[in-house]
């Protein structure tokens, strides 16, 4: 249960850090990759961690805390409505994420 949680936050982490020293040193075009690596990590945070082997469901809360942070950011680290859209948004994925997932698997094992 903890190794595809902890793997994802690693990931994430090290592309924060990465983000923060890339900005720190004006390198304008690696900032913009690796900021957009991390929106979508955050907006797909279930998906990505059902490809880890995870439960899509434990990305619920956190996706909530992440998304606000990313549109606080986008919106220039100022608190503005259109947080809440970023917050919506990553909200509507993780429950299509899920009930995409959910449909997605096989009723019953199959003998051959």
């Amino acid at each position: 249960m903890w190794k595809p949680i902890l793997v994802y936050a690693g990931i994430f982490v090290t592309l924060f850090i990465a983000h923060i020293i890339a900005a720190a040193n004006d390198f304008d075009m690696l900032f913009r990759v690796i900021a957009t690596i991390i929106t979508i990590q955050i907006m797909l945070a279930g998906l990505f961690l059902h490809l880890l082997n995870g439960d899509a469901r434990h990305a619920r809360l956190p996706v909530m805390a992440l998304s606000a942070g990313l549109g606080w950011a986008y919106a220039g680290m100022e608190m503005e409505w259109n947080i809440l859209l970023w917050v919506f948004g990553a909200i509507i994925l993780q429950y299509g994420t899920e009930k995409g997932l959910k449909y997605n698997r096989p009723a019953h094992a199959h003998d051959g």
